[in-house]
Protein backbone atom coordinates (compact mmCIF):
# COMPACT_ATOMS: atom_id res chain seq x y z
CA UNK A 1 0.00 0.00 0.00
CA UNK A 2 1.46 3.05 -1.11
CA UNK A 3 1.96 5.99 1.53
CA UNK A 4 -1.50 8.16 0.47
CA UNK A 5 -3.15 4.90 0.68
CA UNK A 6 -2.22 4.00 4.62
CA UNK A 7 -2.55 8.02 5.63
CA UNK A 8 -6.39 7.67 3.67
CA UNK A 9 -6.85 4.32 5.63
CA UNK A 10 -5.23 5.57 8.87
CA UNK A 11 -8.01 8.85 8.93
CA UNK A 12 -10.94 6.48 8.38
CA UNK A 13 -9.87 4.79 11.59
CA UNK A 14 -9.86 7.82 13.39
CA UNK A 15 -12.98 9.17 12.21
CA UNK A 16 -14.69 5.92 13.04
CA UNK A 17 -13.04 6.18 16.36
CA UNK A 18 -14.23 10.08 17.18
CA UNK A 19 -17.94 8.72 15.81
CA UNK A 20 -18.14 6.11 18.54
CA UNK A 21 -16.67 8.34 21.06
CA UNK A 22 -19.56 10.69 20.18
CA UNK A 23 -22.25 8.69 20.28
CA UNK A 24 -21.04 7.07 23.52
CA UNK A 25 -21.20 10.47 25.79
CA UNK A 26 -24.46 11.56 24.02
CA UNK A 27 -26.29 8.38 25.28
CA UNK A 28 -24.89 8.92 28.59
CA UNK A 29 -26.52 12.54 28.38
CA UNK A 30 -29.50 11.41 27.31
CA UNK A 31 -29.55 9.04 29.71
CA UNK A 32 -31.50 9.37 33.37
CA UNK A 33 -30.50 9.40 36.86
CA UNK A 34 -32.25 8.19 39.88
CA UNK A 35 -34.49 11.91 41.18
CA UNK A 36 -35.10 12.56 44.86
CA UNK A 37 -37.46 15.18 45.40
CA UNK A 38 -37.76 16.01 49.15
CA UNK A 39 -39.70 18.68 50.23
CA UNK A 40 -39.88 20.38 54.11
CA UNK A 41 -43.74 20.32 54.64
CA UNK A 42 -43.89 21.52 57.81
CA UNK A 43 -40.08 22.92 60.40
CA UNK A 44 -38.26 19.12 60.00
CA UNK A 45 -41.22 17.30 58.89
CA UNK A 46 -39.99 16.21 55.25
CA UNK A 47 -42.19 14.55 52.73
CA UNK A 48 -39.79 12.70 49.46
CA UNK A 49 -40.07 10.65 46.37
CA UNK A 50 -37.33 8.34 44.85
CA UNK A 51 -38.03 7.95 41.24
CA UNK A 52 -35.95 5.51 38.93
CA UNK A 53 -35.94 4.74 35.57
CA UNK A 54 -37.59 1.41 34.22
CA UNK A 55 -34.64 -0.20 33.45
CA UNK A 56 -33.75 -0.91 37.09
CA UNK A 57 -34.73 -3.97 38.13
CA UNK A 58 -38.48 -4.55 40.40
CA UNK A 59 -36.30 -6.13 43.23
CA UNK A 60 -33.38 -3.22 43.37
CA UNK A 61 -35.13 -0.45 44.40
CA UNK A 62 -33.07 2.47 46.11
CA UNK A 63 -33.83 3.74 49.26
CA UNK A 64 -32.81 7.20 50.85
CA UNK A 65 -30.35 6.48 53.65
CA UNK A 66 -31.36 9.50 56.53
CA UNK A 67 -29.03 11.20 59.03
CA UNK A 68 -29.11 9.79 62.45
CA UNK A 69 -30.99 12.01 64.26
CA UNK A 70 -33.91 11.60 61.68
CA UNK A 71 -36.45 9.02 62.42
CA UNK A 72 -37.52 6.04 60.48
CA UNK A 73 -39.06 7.31 57.06
CA UNK A 74 -42.63 5.87 56.44
CA UNK A 75 -42.26 4.39 53.02
CA UNK A 76 -45.08 3.82 50.63
CA UNK A 77 -43.20 1.86 47.81
CA UNK A 78 -44.32 1.55 44.06
CA UNK A 79 -43.11 0.47 40.69
CA UNK A 80 -40.03 2.62 40.06
CA UNK A 81 -41.07 5.32 42.65
CA UNK A 82 -41.46 5.61 46.03
CA UNK A 83 -42.81 8.02 48.45
CA UNK A 84 -43.08 8.80 51.73
CA UNK A 85 -41.94 11.00 54.65
CA UNK A 86 -39.71 11.60 57.29
CA UNK A 87 -39.07 13.65 60.73
CA UNK A 88 -35.74 15.29 61.17
CA UNK A 89 -35.50 17.92 64.00
CA UNK A 90 -33.39 20.74 63.38
CA UNK A 91 -33.59 20.09 59.34
CA UNK A 92 -31.20 18.95 56.83
CA UNK A 93 -28.61 21.37 56.54
CA UNK A 94 -25.32 20.58 56.84
CA UNK A 95 -26.23 16.75 57.36
CA UNK A 96 -25.81 13.76 54.48
CA UNK A 97 -28.10 11.67 52.46
CA UNK A 98 -27.12 8.67 50.61
CA UNK A 99 -28.81 6.28 48.55
CA UNK A 100 -28.52 2.41 48.94
CA UNK A 101 -29.61 -0.44 46.52
CA UNK A 102 -30.49 -2.96 47.64
CA UNK A 103 -27.81 -5.64 45.59
CA UNK A 104 -26.18 -2.54 43.22
CA UNK A 105 -26.18 0.70 41.94
CA UNK A 106 -26.87 0.12 37.73
CA UNK A 107 -24.45 2.81 36.95
CA UNK A 108 -26.96 5.60 37.32
CA UNK A 109 -26.27 9.03 38.60
CA UNK A 110 -28.21 10.50 41.64
CA UNK A 111 -29.92 13.68 40.99
CA UNK A 112 -31.24 15.75 44.40
CA UNK A 113 -33.32 18.33 45.04
CA UNK A 114 -34.41 19.77 48.62
CA UNK A 115 -36.82 21.77 48.58
CA UNK A 116 -37.36 24.15 51.76
CA UNK A 117 -40.54 25.84 53.76
CA UNK A 118 -39.06 29.43 52.99
CA UNK A 119 -38.95 28.43 48.99
CA UNK A 120 -35.32 27.77 48.88
CA UNK A 121 -34.13 24.92 46.89
CA UNK A 122 -30.65 22.81 46.59
CA UNK A 123 -29.69 20.34 44.20
CA UNK A 124 -27.03 18.14 43.47
CA UNK A 125 -26.05 15.76 40.46
CA UNK A 126 -23.61 12.98 41.41
CA UNK A 127 -21.81 10.58 39.54
CA UNK A 128 -22.84 6.88 40.12
CA UNK A 129 -19.31 6.26 41.40
CA UNK A 130 -20.72 8.79 44.79
CA UNK A 131 -22.57 7.79 47.05
CA UNK A 132 -23.16 10.22 49.28
CA UNK A 133 -24.59 14.13 49.22
CA UNK A 134 -23.56 16.02 51.95
CA UNK A 135 -25.97 18.65 52.03
CA UNK A 136 -23.99 22.34 52.53
CA UNK A 137 -24.83 24.64 55.65
CA UNK A 138 -27.69 27.14 54.89
CA UNK A 139 -27.00 28.28 51.72
CA UNK A 140 -25.04 31.84 51.47
CA UNK A 141 -24.89 34.10 48.12
CA UNK A 142 -21.36 32.51 47.23
CA UNK A 143 -22.04 28.80 47.62
CA UNK A 144 -25.57 29.39 45.72
CA UNK A 145 -22.60 30.67 42.83
CA UNK A 146 -20.61 28.31 43.11
CA UNK A 147 -22.96 25.40 43.02
CA UNK A 148 -24.95 26.94 39.71
CA UNK A 149 -21.75 27.57 38.15
CA UNK A 150 -20.91 24.42 38.69
CA UNK A 151 -24.09 22.85 37.32
CA UNK A 152 -24.19 24.85 34.55
CA UNK A 153 -20.46 23.76 33.15
CA UNK A 154 -21.21 20.12 33.71
CA UNK A 155 -24.54 20.51 31.46
CA UNK A 156 -22.81 21.92 28.79
CA UNK A 157 -19.61 19.74 29.27
CA UNK A 158 -22.54 16.66 29.11
CA UNK A 159 -24.43 17.99 26.42
CA UNK A 160 -23.53 16.66 23.33
CA UNK A 161 -25.81 17.79 20.79
CA UNK A 162 -24.98 21.32 21.80
CA UNK A 163 -21.00 20.56 21.66
CA UNK A 164 -21.58 19.92 17.79
CA UNK A 165 -23.82 22.56 17.37
CA UNK A 166 -21.11 24.96 18.32
CA UNK A 167 -18.37 22.39 16.83
CA UNK A 168 -20.56 23.35 13.28
CA UNK A 169 -20.46 26.91 13.64
CA UNK A 170 -16.54 26.98 14.41
CA UNK A 171 -16.25 24.65 10.96
CA UNK A 172 -18.09 27.05 8.91
CA UNK A 173 -17.16 30.41 10.32
CA UNK A 174 -13.40 30.04 10.05
CA UNK A 175 -11.52 33.19 10.69
CA UNK A 176 -11.22 34.45 14.14
CA UNK A 177 -12.63 37.36 13.91
CA UNK A 178 -16.22 35.54 12.31
CA UNK A 179 -15.88 33.09 15.16
CA UNK A 180 -16.04 35.27 17.23
CA UNK A 181 -19.14 37.18 15.92
CA UNK A 182 -20.60 33.83 15.76
CA UNK A 183 -20.16 32.55 19.14
CA UNK A 184 -21.19 35.96 20.61
CA UNK A 185 -24.17 35.57 18.91
CA UNK A 186 -25.05 32.12 19.97
CA UNK A 187 -24.19 33.33 23.53
CA UNK A 188 -26.43 36.54 23.54
CA UNK A 189 -29.31 34.42 21.93
CA UNK A 190 -29.19 31.23 24.13
CA UNK A 191 -28.88 33.64 27.41
CA UNK A 192 -32.14 35.37 26.31
CA UNK A 193 -34.62 32.60 26.26
CA UNK A 194 -32.99 30.84 28.87
CA UNK A 195 -33.45 33.65 31.24
CA UNK A 196 -36.81 34.03 29.48
CA UNK A 197 -37.75 30.46 30.17
CA UNK A 198 -36.51 29.80 33.66
CA UNK A 199 -38.40 33.04 34.99
CA UNK A 200 -41.65 31.46 33.56
CA UNK A 201 -42.05 34.44 31.11
CA UNK A 202 -42.17 32.15 27.72
CA UNK A 203 -43.34 28.61 28.11
CA UNK A 204 -42.78 25.80 25.08
CA UNK A 205 -43.19 22.31 25.14
CA UNK A 206 -39.05 20.97 25.54
CA UNK A 207 -39.94 17.62 23.30
CA UNK A 208 -40.03 19.41 19.94
CA UNK A 209 -37.90 22.05 21.33
CA UNK A 210 -35.09 19.25 21.67
CA UNK A 211 -36.44 17.93 18.42
CA UNK A 212 -35.41 21.34 16.69
CA UNK A 213 -32.61 21.47 18.15
CA UNK A 214 -30.99 18.35 16.69
CA UNK A 215 -32.73 19.61 13.54
CA UNK A 216 -30.42 22.52 13.66
CA UNK A 217 -27.62 19.92 13.72
CA UNK A 218 -28.43 18.12 11.37
CA UNK A 219 -28.73 21.91 9.09
CA UNK A 220 -25.16 22.94 10.33
CA UNK A 221 -23.91 19.36 8.43
CA UNK A 222 -26.06 19.97 5.47
CA UNK A 223 -24.51 23.24 4.43
CA UNK A 224 -20.96 21.98 5.58
CA UNK A 225 -21.32 19.27 3.51
CA UNK A 226 -22.35 21.28 0.64
CA UNK A 227 -19.77 23.73 0.96
CA UNK A 228 -21.72 26.52 -1.00
CA UNK A 229 -19.36 29.58 0.36
CA UNK A 230 -22.13 31.64 -1.40
CA UNK A 231 -24.90 30.56 0.58
CA UNK A 232 -26.74 32.63 3.27
CA UNK A 233 -24.93 30.22 6.23
CA UNK A 234 -21.57 30.89 4.65
CA UNK A 235 -22.25 34.57 4.29
CA UNK A 236 -23.70 35.51 7.48
CA UNK A 237 -22.86 32.69 9.87
CA UNK A 238 -24.04 35.08 12.75
CA UNK A 239 -27.94 35.09 11.47
CA UNK A 240 -27.50 31.41 12.15
CA UNK A 241 -25.88 31.21 15.10
CA UNK A 242 -28.14 33.84 17.11
CA UNK A 243 -31.64 32.00 14.91
CA UNK A 244 -30.75 28.82 16.51
CA UNK A 245 -29.20 29.72 19.56
CA UNK A 246 -33.23 30.75 21.06
CA UNK A 247 -34.17 27.31 20.74
CA UNK A 248 -30.67 26.16 22.60
CA UNK A 249 -31.32 28.55 25.08
CA UNK A 250 -34.78 26.98 25.36
CA UNK A 251 -32.79 23.17 25.80
CA UNK A 252 -30.97 24.65 28.54
CA UNK A 253 -33.83 26.66 30.51
CA UNK A 254 -35.52 22.56 30.28
CA UNK A 255 -32.08 21.54 32.44
CA UNK A 256 -32.32 24.27 34.67
CA UNK A 257 -35.64 23.84 35.14
CA UNK A 258 -35.20 20.13 36.13
CA UNK A 259 -32.70 21.42 38.70
CA UNK A 260 -34.63 24.56 40.09
CA UNK A 261 -33.83 28.46 41.20
CA UNK A 262 -32.78 29.01 44.82
CA UNK A 263 -35.67 31.23 45.56
CA UNK A 264 -33.79 33.64 47.46
CA UNK A 265 -30.83 33.71 45.35
CA UNK A 266 -33.03 33.56 41.91
CA UNK A 267 -30.49 36.19 39.82
CA UNK A 268 -27.78 34.69 41.36
CA UNK A 269 -28.91 30.94 40.08
CA UNK A 270 -29.48 31.95 36.64
CA UNK A 271 -26.57 34.16 36.47
CA UNK A 272 -23.96 31.53 37.45
CA UNK A 273 -25.99 29.12 35.39
CA UNK A 274 -25.77 30.82 32.41
CA UNK A 275 -22.04 31.82 33.10
CA UNK A 276 -21.24 28.25 34.04
CA UNK A 277 -22.24 27.07 30.23
CA UNK A 278 -20.16 29.76 29.00
CA UNK A 279 -17.30 28.87 30.94
CA UNK A 280 -17.89 25.06 29.12
CA UNK A 281 -18.48 26.55 25.93
CA UNK A 282 -15.26 28.49 25.76
CA UNK A 283 -13.17 25.57 27.12
CA UNK A 284 -15.02 23.09 24.26
CA UNK A 285 -13.62 25.96 21.85
CA UNK A 286 -10.04 25.84 23.33
CA UNK A 287 -9.89 22.10 23.14
CA UNK A 288 -11.08 22.22 19.70
CA UNK A 289 -8.47 25.36 18.43
CA UNK A 290 -5.82 23.15 20.07
CA UNK A 291 -6.34 20.30 18.29
CA UNK A 292 -6.76 22.20 14.98
CA UNK A 293 -3.17 23.76 15.34
CA UNK A 294 -1.92 20.57 16.12
CA UNK A 295 -3.50 19.28 12.80
CA UNK A 296 -1.39 22.40 11.28
CA UNK A 297 1.70 21.74 12.81
CA UNK A 298 1.63 18.29 11.48
CA UNK A 299 0.56 18.99 7.97
CA UNK A 300 3.46 21.01 8.11
CA UNK A 301 6.12 18.72 9.05
CA UNK A 302 4.47 16.24 6.51
CA UNK A 303 3.83 16.27 2.55
CA UNK A 304 2.11 13.33 2.48
CA UNK A 305 -0.43 14.26 5.52
CA UNK A 306 -0.60 17.76 4.12
CA UNK A 307 -2.21 16.36 1.01
CA UNK A 308 -4.41 13.80 2.72
CA UNK A 309 -5.79 16.14 4.86
CA UNK A 310 -6.83 18.97 2.89
CA UNK A 311 -9.25 21.34 3.91
CA UNK A 312 -12.05 20.22 2.24
CA UNK A 313 -11.51 16.24 3.33
CA UNK A 314 -11.17 17.80 7.35
CA UNK A 315 -14.61 19.70 6.40
CA UNK A 316 -16.43 16.75 4.83
CA UNK A 317 -15.29 14.57 7.86
CA UNK A 318 -16.79 17.30 10.34
CA UNK A 319 -19.89 17.21 8.83
CA UNK A 320 -20.08 13.44 9.09
CA UNK A 321 -19.21 13.60 12.84
CA UNK A 322 -21.72 16.55 12.99
CA UNK A 323 -24.26 14.69 10.81
CA UNK A 324 -24.58 11.21 11.67
CA UNK A 325 -25.58 11.60 16.03
CA UNK A 326 -27.91 14.67 14.77
CA UNK A 327 -29.80 12.91 12.48
CA UNK A 328 -30.00 9.95 14.73
CA UNK A 329 -31.18 12.55 17.72
CA UNK A 330 -33.59 14.28 15.14
CA UNK A 331 -35.35 10.80 14.40
CA UNK A 332 -35.56 9.80 18.14
CA UNK A 333 -36.84 12.97 19.30
CA UNK A 334 -39.45 13.42 16.50
CA UNK A 335 -41.12 10.08 17.43
CA UNK A 336 -41.16 11.07 21.14
CA UNK A 337 -44.35 13.38 20.15
CA UNK A 338 -45.61 11.53 16.94
CA UNK A 339 -46.52 8.40 18.84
Amino acid sequence: MSDMGKIKTGLCRVLTTVLLLVALPAAAHDARPAVIAITEQLPGIFQFMVRVPETVEVGNMPQVVWPGHCEAPVIQPGLGTATGSVRCDGGLYGHALSLDYPYYNPSLASFYRLTLMDGSTLTAMLAPTKDQWDIPEEPTPGNVAAQYLQLGIEHIIGGADHLLFVLGLLVIAKTLRRILWTITGFTIAHSITLSLSALGLVNIPIVPVEATIALSIVFLAHEISRDHRHSLTYRFPLIVSFSFGLLHGLGFASALGEIGLVEREILISLLFFNLGVEVGQIAFILVVSALIWVIYRLQQQSRVLTEAMTLRRVETAAAYLIGIPSSYWLIDRVAQFLI
